[in-house]
């Protein structure tokens, strides 16, 4: 678990909080699509997950168990710093990987 340290404190829950905990490694498919469906209930578009910011907010929501409109309210710097933390989760993992794992096209058949 890792711990985002705000800039500027955001009401949660009735709640000031200076720091907000999350989790990405905890999240799983169900939690990929629950950011999508948040996406659509907002009106948003997603076209691109890799770089589409309002997901990545969508995903901390769910990696710290807060609700996205609690994102929305983050000062800009602390959710710019959010939007990062899982970019880079993501980025890191799929960098580890093609250094990692190179598949013939016998090894899929």
């Amino acid at each position: 678990m890792e711990t985002l340290k705000l800039k500027k404190p955001v009401k949660i829950d009735g709640e000031e909080v200076q720091e907000i905990k999350y989790d990405l490694e905890r999240l799983t498919g169900n939690d990929l699509e629950v950011a999508l469906q948040d996406m659509k209930k907002n009106g948003i578009q997603v076209a691109a997950v890799e770089l589409d910011p309002s997901y990545h907010m969508a995903l901390f929501a769910q990696a710290a168990g807060i609700a996205y409109e609690d994102v929305k309210r983050m000062g800009a710097k602390d959710c710019k710093n959010a939007i990062a933390a899982v970019r880079y989760f993501f980025i890191k993992d799929s960098e580890d990987s093609s250094n990692d794992e190179t598949f013939a096209e016998s090894d899929l058949l």
